[in-house]
């Protein structure tokens, strides 16, 4: 007798990482429950794959309902101050956690950040380093927690208006003081799914914590020849005062606690201008860098033509 395929539930599933983990947990023939706040508008459909109307906090008994696994993806990258970052990447996801413990499910997959290593640069770093915790005092079973590097790919709305630079053979990055020898770690999001989804299926009893990339470490200047060569032309790292780029996050400091508008805050600015966000976290069998690059480039150009 045949057994029945693992259950997995889901949250943040219409989402950038989101879409991706969920076609592949439905190409390994999972069983995928999935919370959205409007199940009509959800663009995918697969016989396996069930949409739950909900939201995190109200409705999470509905959605933990035969499940297996819990992956949770949903979060906040924006929010007008620390108190609605806290409620959606703390709050709710120590809940969920708690109400995954009594659901008797075997394991809790958490998607945090990288900038929860570093909880004083801001208040979202701050909020998704407390998301941990809370996670980690609520759920007692097989607990893996992701700290995702920067992630790439078709459809990241975040890095789409680098393309029109890269056309032209630049590259934007952060300047001031040592701004060639900064580090970072890159993640291809098509990798990241794939090891999402490799972790919910481990088994295992100890937590963990996992800081996965397709690219661990690289500086500005060689992520910018990375660019060129995934776009056949020379691409330069173009470093941008910081006289310049202070004054523009103070004033999109203000304007998001106001309205809610504007991504690159003071403190958004301080994670940029941290010195070391690389990784030793290599994926097994991670696409390589020119190619996940490629891929990346022919997607904002396909768009740009729609």
């Amino acid at each position: 007798m045949s057994q029945s395929p693992m259950t997995i539930a889901v949250t943040g599933g219409t989402g950038f990482v989101g879409g991706y983990v969920i076609s592949e947990a439905l190409h390994r023939g999972l069983n995928v429950r999935a919370m959205v706040r409007t199940p009509e508008k959800a663009r995918l459909q697969h016989e396996n794959l069930q949409w739950i109307k909900g939201s995190l906090g109200s409705d999470d008994s509905e959605l933990l309902k035969g499940a297996d696994v819990v992956i949770h993806l949903a979060g906040l990258i924006k929010a007008r101050n620390l108190d609605s970052f806290m409620a959606v990447n703390a709050t709710a996801a120590g809940a969920l956690a708690e109400a995954a413990q009594k659901a008797e499910v075997k394991r809790f997959v958490l998607l945090s950040s990288q900038v929860a290593q570093n909880p004083y640069l801001s208040d979202y770093a701050r909020s998704k380093k407390s998301g941990e915790d809370l996670v980690r005092d609520a759920f007692e079973r097989n607990l893996s927690i992701i700290r995702a590097p920067a992630v790439i790919g078709p459809g990241d709305e975040a890095t789409a208006p680098f393309f029109a630079f890269i056309q032209r053979g630049i590259l934007p990055v952060p300047g001031g003081r040592n701004w060639r020898s900064r580090r970072l770690a890159m993640v291809y999001v098509k990798d990241l799914a794939r090891y999402i989804v490799d972790t919910a299926l481990r088994k295992g009893s100890m937590a963990d914590f996992s800081v996965p990339a397709t690219l661990p470490d690289v500086t500005w200047p060689e992520f910018a020849k990375l660019w060129g060569e995934a776009a056949g032309r020379p691409v330069k790292a173009m470093p941008i005062p910081l006289s310049v780029l202070y004054p523009v996050a103070q004033i999109t400091s203000l304007t998001s606690s106001l309205f809610g508008i504007g991504h690159l805050t003071r403190q958004k600015l301080r994670e940029f201008l941290h010195a070391d966000w690389s990784s030793e976290q290599l994926i097994p069998d991670a696409t390589p860098p020119i190619d996940a690059l490629k891929i990346t480039l022919q997607s904002y150009q396909n768009d740009q033509e729609d």
